[in-house]
């Protein structure tokens, strides 16, 4: 993963990164993400995109309507050491993912229970 990061760098290409780890289609709330994936930015002084679906019921469709929003670009507080950097943009991208979706969300096409 780390050589296919240095060439898209080389090359000028984005990657994108899941801080979720993984997708749920249609989830409409934000699940909490640990301050990882956003080692990177900091490492390779770049800065990050924050996309973020939401869900909207539509008029004559079942299936909801995709309304996506990119916050950008936010970059690496260089004055914190790597770890704190990382806390500091992690945060940024959850709080503006939050704030989206309880703004914008509005149709739960799928209902994701959990179960213990």
């Amino acid at each position: 993963m780390i050589n296919c990061i240095k060439t898209r760098i080389n090359q000028k290409k984005a990657i994108m990164i899941y801080p979720e780890a993984h997708i749920w289609p249609y989830y409409t709330k934000i699940r909490p993400f640990n301050y990882q994936s956003f080692k990177y930015p900091i490492k390779y002084n770049k800065p990050i995109f924050v996309l973020t679906n939401c869900y909207q019921k539509r008029r004559f469709f079942k299936r909801p309507k995709i309304k996506t929003f990119i916050d950008s670009p936010f970059y690496p507080n260089t004055s914190l050491n790597e770890l704190e950097a990382a806390k500091e943009l992690r945060n940024i991208a959850y709080n503006i993912m939050s704030d989206r979706t309880s703004k914008y969300s509005n149709y739960e096409y799928i209902k994701y229970i959990k179960i213990e």
